[in-house]
C-alpha cells in the first residue's frame, strides 16, 4: 500500500515534494499509487482564493470542484466555461487540466486550455514556479502555462490556477432529442452546422452507452443547449426543433435556465468500477459515419460491451466499456479503425493504463520530464513503462 498524504497548503505540498526529492521516494498524484510510494491527495487544497470580477479572472486551488466554482461565480454573474455544463460538476479544476478534458462548449467558446491564464507549479524539487498572469501581456512569448498544464505531462504539480471568466448568458435554452438511428442523428447535426446554429454544447450518447448507465433506452440521444441573448437563443432552439422533425427526432425534454437534465450523465467523463472511459478520438465530421459503422462492426464481432458518446458536431468521440480491464486487442482494433477513417487517438488510454506517452512528440516530452524531474519521482510509472 502507498502512503496517503493530504497537503493543506502550498507550503505543505512543497515540503512533501522536497522531502521526496531528498529521499528518492516515489510520488503519485491523479493516479493510483504503487506500494512503497506516496499518493498525494489534493482535495484539501480547495480554496477559491479570489474572484476578480474587474479583470474576469478567478484564482483557485486544484481541489476546487467545478460545480462549487460554478455556483460561486454565478452569484456574481460570472462563469468559467469548462465548468459551465453539468457534465463535469464533480471534477476538480486540477483533474480537468491534468486529464485534458475538453471544454464541452468549445464549438462556440474555444478549448479549455484558452481559459487558463496562469498557474503556480510546484516542481519535483519543491521549488515554486509561476507562469502567466491575469492579463494577456503576461502570457506572451513562450507559453509555459500550457506547457506545464498539458495533459499527463507530470513536470510538476499545479497548486494554483488563474482562470479566465466570462459573464453569464442572458438565457439558456436546453433540450434532449432522440433519433431512431445514427444516420438520422448525423443528418440533423450536419444540417444544423450548415444552418449556422451554434449550441453552447451538443453531446451525443448512443444506445449502448445508455445501457451501461441507464435502463431507459431512448434511441440515439442528443443533448444540446443554446445560450446568449433571449431572442437569439429562443430562435435557435425553435429552428432546432423544426429541423429535428425533418429527421424524425423526438423531443424528450426541454428546459430554460441552468437545467438539471444532463446531470445524470456526469459519470460519462470519469472512469469507475462500472466502466472504463478510453481515449478521445478526433475525426473530421465527414468521416464520422464511416468510423462509427466500423466501431459497431468491431463491437458486434468481439462481443465486448462498449458504446460511443461525445461532441459529435466537433468530431470528438469517446468509447465507454463496461469492463474494468478491456481487451487490448479490442482497443487496438478501434484505434486502427480511427486511423483508417483519417482520425487520431489522443493517447489518453495508453497513459491511463501506464504505457506512457506515444507519438512523434513522446521523445521531446520525455526529455522535458527528465529536465524538470531529474530523479523521476513524480508518477514514475509512465517512464518505467516507456523505457
Amino acid at each position: 500500500m502507498s502512503q496517503l498524504v493530504y497537503p493543506q497548503s502550498v507550503e505543505e505540498l512543497q515540503h512533501v515534494l522536497r522531502t521526496a526529492s531528498d529521499t528518492g521516494s516515489l510520488l503519485y498524484v491523479y493516479r493510483q499509487g504503487k506500494p512503497g510510494g506516496i499518493t498525494i491527495d489534493l482535495s484539501k487544497l480547495d480554496e477559491i482564493l479570489e474572484i476578480d470580477a474587474a479583470n474576469l479572472v478567478a484564482t483557485v486551488r486544484p481541489g476546487v470542484k467545478l460545480g462549487i466554482l460554478a455556483g460561486r461565480l454565478a452569484e456574481q454573474g460570472l462563469r468559467f466555461l469548462p465548468a459551465d455544463t453539468p457534465f463535469y460538476q464533480d471534477k476538480t479544476v486540477g483533474q480537468l487540466y491534468y486529464e485534458g478534458c475538453s471544454n464541452l462548449s468549445s464549438l462556440k467558446y474555444g478549448s479549455a486550455k484558452h481559459f487558463l491564464m496562469g498557474s503556480e507549479v510546484v516542481l519535483p524539487t519543491g521549488e515554486l514556479l509561476k507562469t502567466g498572469g491575469k492579463t494577456v501581456k503576461n502570457v506572451t512569448g513562450y507559453d509555459f502555462t500550457r506547457f506545464f498544464n498539458a495533459p499527463y505531462t507530470d513536470y510538476g504539480i499545479t497548486a494554483t490556477f488563474l482562470l479566465k471568466l466570462l459573464p453569464l448568458p442572458e438565457t439558456r435554452k436546453g433540450m434532449s432529442i432522440t433519433f431512431a438511428g445514427v444516420e438520422d442523428m448525423l443528418g440533423f447535426v450536419k444540417e444544423m452546422k450548415e444552418s449556422q446554429m451554434v449550441p453552447a454544447y451538443l453531446l451525443w450518447v448512443d444506445r449502448k452507452v445508455q445501457a451501461i448507465f441507464q435502463n431507459d433506452l431512448q434511441g440515439q440521444l442528443v443533448m444540446l443547449e443554446f445560450d446568449g441573448v433571449q431572442e437569439d437563443a429562443e430562435e435557435q432552439q425553435h429552428r432546432a426543433i423544426i429541423l429535428s422533425k425533418k429527421y424524425d427526432g423526438t423531443i424528450r425534454e426541454s428546459y430554460e435556465g441552468a437545467g438539471q437534465m444532463p446531470a445524470k450523465w456526469g459519470e460519462l467523463y470519469r472512469s469507475s468500477d462500472k466502466y472504463v472511459l478510453t481515449d478521445e478520438y478526433k475525426l473530421a465530421f465527414t468521416r464520422q459515419a464511416e468510423f462509427i459503422k466500423a466501431f459497431y462492426d468491431i463491437v458486434n464481432s468481439s462481443g465486448v460491451q462498449a458504446g460511443m458518446f461525445g461532441q459529435v458536431s466537433e468530431g470528438k468521440l469517446n468509447i465507454a466499456l463496461a469492463a474494468a480491464r478491456p481487451d487490448s486487442a479490442f482497443i487496438e482494433a478501434v484505434v486502427t479503425a480511427v486511423k483508417h477513417s483519417g482520425g487520431i487517438s489522443t493517447g489518453k488510454y495508453d497513459r491511463l493504463t501506464g504505457k506512457g506517452p506515444s507519438g512523434i512528440l513522446a521523445e521531446l516530452e520525455q526529455q522535458a520530464k527528465i529536465a524538470f524531474d531529474p530523479k523521476q519521482i513524480l508518477n514514475r510509472l509512465m517512464l518505467q513503462e516507456v523505457q
